[in-house]
Parts: C-alpha cells; sequence; structure tokens
C-alpha cells in the first residue's frame, strides 16, 4: 500500500512468551465459561436444532456416507460442507452423544481462539500493544464466545475470513485459491470475503495484483462451487443448496429491490449495536475510519488496513441481512448469520484509536493508552454473563422440546415415518425415517410433486407446533396424542412464545387428513405401525 507505514514488528526472542500468555487467556476465557454455565457443559446440548442438522451431516461423514439425512440418502441441507467434514472428527469411533457434544463445544472455541490469534498477526505491525488489545476483543466478545460452543458453523466461518487476511499479507502466490474453496465451503456468504479482502489488504499497488488474487479466488470458488453442486445435482437435481429453495423469499406486493434494502438498512441500525458494539462507540470507530480515509496520507499501513477491514465487515453484514430478509430479532437463529462479520468490526477499534491516542496523548506517557487497551476487551468481557446464560437457557428449551421429541422417536422403528418442522434432534437421536417439511434435508419436498413423495412416506407421526402448522384429520379419532413436550423455563430460542410446547401426533392407521404449513396443504394418509408397538413413552435428555 502507498504512503506512510509503521515499522513492521521485527522477530522477537519473547515470541514464545506472546503466544504463551494468548494460549492463558484463551483457557481463561473457555474455563470462565465453565464457571459461568456449568450447566451448558455438563448437561446441555446444542441452542439451536440446526446445530443437531449439522451433527447429522458431520455423522454421515464420519460413517463414510456423505452428505446424507436419512441414513445413506443423500440431502443437500447442509449449508456449511467444511464444517460437516471438520466436526466429522467428533463422530468417528461411533462415541456417545455426550463425548460428542462435548467434543464439538471444545472443537467450536478452539477454531474462536485461533480466530483471535489470527487478529493479532493481522495487526502485530500496529505495535503488541494494540495487537493484543484487538485479539483479545474478539476473544472476548460475548457472542463469538457463545457462537462459538452452539455447535454452529460460525467460529470455522470467523477463521477462514482471518486466514484469507494473513493469506493476502503474506504474498504467497496461488495459496489465495485456497481462501476461495473455504470461504465458499465453510458458508455459502463468504465467498464475498475472498473477494472484498484484497481491495484492501494490498501490499503490491497496482491493478494486476489485485486482479490475480480475483483470479485465484475465483479458482477456489469454481472448484469448490462445482464439487458442491455436483452434489446437490446428485441429491436432488438442483445446484444449490436445499435451503436457498426453500428459505429465500420476496415480500409480497415490494420489489426484491426494496426489500433486501430495508432488511440491510434495518439490520445495521438494529442487530449491529447489538451484536457488535453500542452505538456510542460505533460512531467513534466510524469517525475514526473517516479520518483515515481522509488523511490517507498521513496515516499508517494497519490503520488503513483497520479500515478497510472494517468496511469489508460492514458490507458482509449488510448483505448478510439484505440477503436474509427477515424480521430483526436478538435471537440467536438471526444473529448467526451476520457473526463472522464481527472480528472485522471489532479488532480495528484498539488499532485506530490507540494510532490517534499515541499521536496526540503522548505527552501524557504511555499509562493512558496502556490503560484503554486493557480496559476496552475487560469492558466487552462484561457481556459475558448475560449472553452465556441466553446460550444455556436456549440449549435447555432445545433439550425440552426437539431433543426429547428425538429420543422419543428413538423407540420407534427405522421403517417407521414422521414428518416434522424442526428436523435435527428428531433425526440425530431418532431411528424413523424423518420427511422435513420444510424441505431443507428432503430435496423431494421443492418438487412440484411434493404430494407424491408425501404418498410415498405415509407417517406414523406428525409433528404439531401451534401457530407453526394446522392439522385437519378427516375424523377426530383420527389422531392420537403419542407425546407432549413443555419448556420447563422460560422460551428463548424464538420470539413465537406458542412454539414453547410441541406435540407428537400417533396416526390412527387407515385414517387421513390434511397437514397445513403457510400457503402449503397436504394430504396424509396414516400408515400402520411397521412393527408391534413397543411402549412409546418420551425419554429423559
Amino acid at each position: 500500500m502507498n504512503g506512510p507505514s509503521s515499522p513492521a514488528s521485527p522477530s522477537l526472542p519473547n515470541g514464545r512468551v506472546t503466544g504463551l500468555v494468548g494460549v492463558l487467556c484463551a483457557l481463561a476465557v473457555l474455563m470462565s465459561t465453565f464457571a459461568l454455565v456449568p450447566d451448558y457443559w455438563r448437561q446441555r446440548g446444542f441452542p439451536l436444532d440446526d446445530a443437531w442438522i449439522h451433527a447429522v451431516y458431520a455423522r454421515g461423514v464420519a460413517r463414510g456416507e456423505g452428505l446424507s439425512y436419512n441414513p445413506g440418502v443423500p440431502a443437500t441441507g447442509e449449508t456449511s460442507p467444511l464444517w460437516a467434514i471438520v466436526l466429522s472428527v467428533a463422530y468417528l469411533g461411533e462415541p456417545d452423544v455426550e463425548r460428542s457434544v462435548l467434543v464439538t463445544k471444545l472443537l467450536g472455541f478452539l477454531l474462536h481462539a485461533l480466530t483471535a490469534a489470527g487478529c493479532y498477526l493481522m495487526f502485530r505491525d500496529a505495535g503488541r500493544r494494540w495487537a493484543a488489545s484487538a485479539a483479545l476483543l474478539v476473544l472476548v466478545s460475548p457472542h463469538l464466545v457463545a457462537a462459538s460452543l452452539s455447535g454452529m458453523e460460525v467460529p470455522l466461518a470467523t477463521l477462514v475470513a482471518v486466514g484469507c487476511v494473513l493469506v493476502l499479507l503474506g504474498q504467497r502466490p496461488g495459496l489465495y485459491a485456497l481462501c476461495g474453496a473455504a470461504g465458499l465451503l465453510a458458508r455459502p456468504e463468504g465467498g464475498l470475503f475472498v473477494f472484498l479482502l484484497p481491495l484492501v489488504v494490498r501490499p503490491q499497488p497496482g491493478l494486476r495484483p489485485l486482479v490475480r488474487r480475483w483470479v485465484e479466488a475465483g479458482v477456489g470458488v469454481a472448484l469448490a462451487g462445482g464439487a458442491w453442486a455436483a452434489w446437490n445435482l446428485h441429491a436432488s437435481g438442483r445446484p444449490l443448496p436445499g435451503t436457498f429453495y426453500a428459505k429465500v423469499t420476496t415480500t409480497p406486493g415490494e420489489p426484491v429491490f426494496l426489500s433486501m434494502l430495508r432488511a440491510a438498512a434495518l439490520g445495521l441500525w438494529e442487530l449491529l449495536p447489538e451484536v457488535a458494539l453500542p452505538w456510542p462507540v460505533l460512531i467513534v470507530l466510524a469517525v475514526l475510519a473517516l479520518r483515515v480515509a481522509v488523511y490517507r496520507r498521513n496515516t499508517t499501513a494497519p490503520e488503513r488496513r483497520a479500515a478497510g477491514l472494517l468496511a469489508v465487515g460492514l458490507v458482509f453484514f449488510a448483505v448478510s441481512m439484505a440477503l436474509l430478509r427477515s424480521a430483526i430479532s436478538q435471537i440467536f437463529y438471526l444473529q448467526r448469520y451476520v457473526l463472522p462479520a464481527l472480528p472485522f468490526i471489532l479488532a480495528p477499534l484498539p488499532i485506530l484509536l490507540g494510532a490517534w491516542m499515541e499521536a496526540r496523548l503522548a505527552r501524557h506517557g504511555p499509562r493512558l493508552p496502556a490503560l484503554v487497551a486493557v480496559a476496552l476487551p475487560l469492558v466487552v468481557a462484561t457481556g459475558l454473563v448475560p449472553r452465556l446464560e441466553r446460550l444455556e437457557n436456549d440449549a435447555h428449551n432445545i433439550d425440552d422440546l426437539q431433543v426429547r421429541e428425538g429420543l422419543f422417536l428413538a423407540r420407534a422403528s427405522p421403517e417407521d415415518v414422521v414428518w416434522v418442522l424442526d428436523a435435527g434432534a428428531s433425526r440425530f437421536f431418532g431411528r424413523a425415517f424423518v420427511v422435513d417439511l420444510l424441505a431443507l434435508n428432503s430435496p423431494r419436498m421443492l418438487d412440484d410433486d411434493a404430494q407424491a413423495y408425501l404418498a410415498e412416506h405415509p407417517p406414523r407421526f406428525l409433528e404439531w407446533t401451534r401457530g407453526w402448522a394446522a392439522l385437519r384429520p378427516d375424523t377426530p379419532s383420527g389422531l392420537r396424542e403419542a407425546a407432549t413436550f413443555q419448556t420447563t423455563t422460560p422460551y428463548t430460542v424464538s420470539a413465537a412464545q406458542a412454539m414453547n410446547t410441541r406435540m407428537l401426533l400417533e396416526c390412527v392407521p387407515g385414517s387421513g387428513g390434511i397437514y397445513t404449513r403457510k400457503r402449503n396443504h397436504w394430504r396424509y394418509q396414516c400408515a400402520a405401525p411397521a412393527e408391534a408397538p413397543r411402549g412409546l413413552t418420551p425419554a429423559e435428555p
């Protein structure tokens, strides 16, 4: 990059000490989660049923079945194939559920800690004090810590994004193609990072190096995307994951562009301060970044890099919200889509603030900058307690509902069929063949002949949740209650409080009816039990 820059930090003999301090800080954060929410580590599963979906695919990879949902049946419900591959280590050797869950949480935190370490390396030429502050700010971010323990792909996506910055800084020819592949496979939107980052991290000036990086990224995206599309075509006849076809919708009566623009604006206005920094701090950060843009020639390379990465993070945040086009909420289900941008929003703060302070407050000595460098992560860390408590309660809700339902279905026969709306724990724990009515994991539900597919899989069980679906049996005696599941703590997984109760209904053989979900009306005809009932009763998680 052009303009003056601060001298790069030389290789120091105490580099190992720095690394050891970093490891100790990561362990301290990890142990604090054990102390703050011990039940989450000892008793709970995951805070989203989607994490159990990832677990299903990871278990399939470990068993050599590929990306399969029902055993041996290829599916397209995995939106992060790389996460399924990485997570498969938790399911090697047919471990018990407790061990797999523990390994998943520890693995997620390890990736998160490596992301924080990458942030240190990303800004070490800004000085050890500010680079360490940036790394710690990411390490203790309440939302990133919670996401790392959630069983979701967020820590993998953040690590890949930060790793791509390090690859650009290292100027290793051809290696950026791996970033293109990993960025796409870690998270579909991650492909956006690999094309935005070369605009910011440009150790060599000129257009040619930029185009070279774009070509490398394009090669990686094309190869990985081609392989993924080939799998999807094999499994469903469609090139994209089932989530795209099932969830990407438009607002009735509103042009697509306006719908996306409105969602992006609301996301930046409401969700950004919720997951990143309070509005006053965000305003200070924006002013510091604008200062760099205006006085570019008088700023250092780390400052320009920090301001550029902040812009990349905000663009990713806005694009993710625009694609999602959903109502703004505090629930983790929505937040997870934007969290990969968080390291690029948090880490620049100490770099930009530190450069400004050292240029104007040097006469006051080093104490004030040092105090600020230490205070920033400590202040952010105060949000860990409420965020981890919410994490534990979300997982408690999922255990009470989806996991208990899955354990109930563990006593069914593999020949039985269950129609569900939440398709994670019911498939992970259950033995019955699962039809995902949302079409995320049952590709044929996307076809025009979805009713024919349902006719091929007549249900013995139907999952029902108030406000989410409607059932109209042909006769009042056509359905009977098999089990009802109720949360034992306040329901926080979503804003729809009616979903704190769900029911599993057993079809009376020979009867039928209509199952309605939004504008879909599906006819069902109850199947006879595949084998004699074995006293199915709800099981304890």
